[in-house]
């Protein structure tokens, strides 16, 4: 496999096929990188030429003598990403993103395509390198349809018994994920270097549903080795889905549900989106949202089947606080008016998140990497 202009794969024989990403590293710093080959779509336009009028006249064409349409076929990424790029490296340029750090296109250089093979273009991206939440969690399908009633009867019995992670992953996943929520809602973040500081960075902004707020989309980074550090970054990933809504300045974000996903995604689906009653909004992604907490707390989707207060009954089945219990009941109200914007959901997530440190014992031994930050700041004063 030769090298790229920037990046060396790690494992040559990753580049033999058309796998979905590989591991790469950066010749200038000798960072670790994934990389996604650009697919190979070609566009075509078809060109049919007008015909001479003398010719026409003169001798007109028999019923075998049409006249051949004229085609040129064009590589649809040579069109898209010059100008594609730098918007969207823009939009992923936040810390609860994983990033598009570069774009390659060894296709444009002379003979590229042919040397590099399915490598010649290709996105360079963050490497998530602990994993996504999804492995974390009991498998999708363990979870009976909804239609079964008596399976579910079984899963939402008051037990103490029941799969939970640790709280304070959970309010890692809450804080980190709400975050990248209000970015892509409001163009709203936290000023890099002055924590506390908020504001709207992009004056232009139009808002982004991203469309699948479910397990398989939160990725972790192991720790960066700083003392003591329970967890490494959460980021939200995967915009397949994803819409940029409305024009700039409007205060509603709307789009029809996505078809042909697999059913259990739809256990991460706003009440009004699985009964197909209203679009898909920002409140919709707030609700996803507190189903993933949901499912971390109680290892079930909650269950539409039951009223809300038994839904919300279940997060008392394991020793969780009311902070969190309180702000993900209020994600997962059943009217979307009644559910916290990204906006009021930061503010009462870093409100009730200060009050867990303090007020619990597992709150006070958690270690955050900014407990890290806030301490080599005061040594080195």
């Amino acid at each position: 496999m030769p090298l790229h202009p920037r990046y060396i794969p790690c494992n040559p024989s990753e580049g033999e096929g058309d796998g979905s990403s590989i591991s790469v590293l950066r010749t200038s710093d000798n960072a670790y990188f994934l990389a996604a080959p650009i697919p190979n779509i070609q566009i075509k336009d078809v060109v049919t030429p007008i015909p001479d009028p003398q010719d026409s006249a003169s001798s007109p064409p028999d019923d075998d003598s049409g006249l051949e349409d004229e085609s040129t076929t064009t590589k649809l990424a040579s069109v898209i990403l010059p100008t594609a790029s730098l918007p969207l490296s823009r939009l992923l340029n936040h810390p609860n993103i994983i990033s598009l750090v570069d774009v390659v296109q060894n296709s444009q250089l002379p003979g590229g395509s042919i040397k590099s093979g399915p490598l010649a273009d290709l996105t360079i991206w963050e490497d998530m390198t602990a994993g996504c939440l999804s492995s974390l969690l009991p498998s999708p399908k363990t979870i009976p349809p909804f239609t079964d009633e008596e399976r579910w009867a079984a899963l939402v019995a008051p037990d103490t018994g029941r799969f939970s992670l640790p709280e304070s992953l959970c309010w890692h996943v809450l804080r980190s994920i709400s975050r990248a929520l209000l970015w892509l809602h409001h163009g709203i973040k936290e000023t890099e270097g002055i924590p506390g500081e908020w504001g709207k960075h992009d004056d232009d902004w139009h808002a982004v549903l991203i469309m699948d707020v479910s397990p398989e989309q939160i990725w972790f980074k192991k720790p960066d080795g700083a003392k003591g550090v329970f967890y490494g970054a959460c980021k939200l990933g995967g915009f397949q889905q994803a819409k940029v809504c409305g024009s700039v300045g409007w205060k509603v974000a709307i789009s029809n549900r996505p078809e042909d996903v697999p059913t259990w995604k739809r256990a991460y689906w706003a009440p009004e989106i699985n009964k197909n009653i209203r679009p898909w909004t920002r409140a919709s992604e707030i609700w996803s949202l507190g189903a993933v907490l949901y499912v971390m707390m109680t290892g079930i989707p909650p269950p539409i089947l039951y009223t809300y207060d038994w839904q919300i009954s279940r997060m008392n089945d394991k020793d969780f606080s009311h902070y969190i219990r309180n702000v993900v009941g209020d994600m997962l109200k059943t009217q979307p008016g009644e559910r916290p914007t990204a906006l009021e959901l930061v503010n009462r997530v870093e409100e009730k998140w200060t009050e867990w440190r303090t007020g619990t014992e597992e709150g006070r031994q958690f270690v955050d990497a900014s407990d890290v930050r806030v301490g080599e700041s005061l040594i080195s004063t």
